[in-house]
């Protein structure tokens, strides 16, 4: 029961943010109201399970919510290194060209991870 409880917490969660991953050529999306985590997300978009798990390790992948960016990298959510900053840094335009960052938001880099479901505190500002 409890499982199902945090499962149905961490779906709501995800449901209000917009999930992506950062490519070194593009940006992947998840749909408005996706409910899966950024592996699910690529594993539908064609990835395989090991494909999936090293982008995940070495790609920036975050979520928008709120008017603000959050971005990490790794199983562990870990700030992004140098070269993967410098590929965000670019997009900066894109998130508030998109309203995924408003004119007051902020964007996070890494997080501390918390409880299932909840939205966890980032690391710090980008």
């Amino acid at each position: 029961m409890l499982d199902n409880l945090k499962n149905n917490a961490e779906q709501e969660f995800h449901s209000r943010r917009k999930a992506f991953v950062v490519f070194a050529k593009g940006i992947l999306t998840a749909d408005d109201g996706f409910t899966g985590s950024h592996r699910e997300l690529l594993i539908q978009c064609g990835f395989n399970d090991s494909q999936a798990t090293e982008i995940i390790n070495t790609c920036p992948r975050g979520y928008a919510l709120k008017g603000n960016v959050f971005l990490y990298q790794g199983e562990n959510f870990a700030c992004l290194t140098v070269e993967n900053k410098k590929r965000v840094e670019k997009l900066i335009s894109y998130f508030k060209k998109n309203h995924w960052l408003s004119e007051t938001g902020s964007v996070y880099d890494g997080m501390v991870i918390g409880q299932t479901g909840e939205q966890w505190k980032p690391v710090k500002e980008f």
